[in-house]
């Protein structure tokens, strides 16, 4: 699916070219400065108030991705993905051992979930940023990233040189 019919694309896209600039010769300063800034401190400490927060952040992929994990013992585990491009966040629930499918993103509040996901979602609304839906970063944009893959998934453009992770595992 290509962006661009009644969705978000010109909101991603303006978004990454004030970040990036040209979006087909990208520029990745703007990277250092979002993890120098430390903008998701407030969000992070408040995720520590009542989980595990592990830092899976790569400095060289511009990726910001956390695993967060109830402090009572647990199989499960969320996987969170921060933009550094825009207000986006997505979020992933699945089991330990088991690889990242697509029907784990999680958009919003649903029933029999664990009592923690609610809290997650309502600190990252509470944030001002949006969970992306697995339709949306699966959609290909007009972006070249330095190793000439062209085109890529919206994924690539908002979180990181590695592409939507249920497509490959993780």
């Amino acid at each position: 699916m290509a962006l661009g019919k009644g969705d978000r694309s010109e909101e991603f896209l303006e978004h990454a070219r004030r970040a990036y600039g040209d979006l087909q010769s990208p520029y990745y300063g703007f990277f250092s400065d979002a993890l120098r800034d430390n903008r998701w401190k407030p969000l992070l400490d408040g995720f520590r108030l009542f989980l595990h927060v592990e830092d899976w952040t790569d400095p060289l992929d511009v990726s910001v991705l956390y695993t967060l994990q109830p402090h009572r013992r647990s199989r499960s585990a969320w996987s969170l993905w921060l933009s550094a491009v825009g207000p986006y966040s997505l979020l992933t629930y699945s089991d330990a051992g088991r690889e990242l499918a697509r029907a784990d993103v999680v958009t919003g509040f649903g029933e029999d979930r664990p009592a923690e996901e609610k809290r997650i979602i309502e600190l990252l609304r509470d944030a001002g940023l949006t969970l992306l839906s697995a339709e949306e970063v699966e959609a290909t944009v007009d972006f070249h990233p330095p190793d000439g893959r062209f085109p890529v998934s919206t994924f690539v453009m908002l979180f990181g040189e590695s592409d939507v992770p249920w497509w490959y595992g993780r």
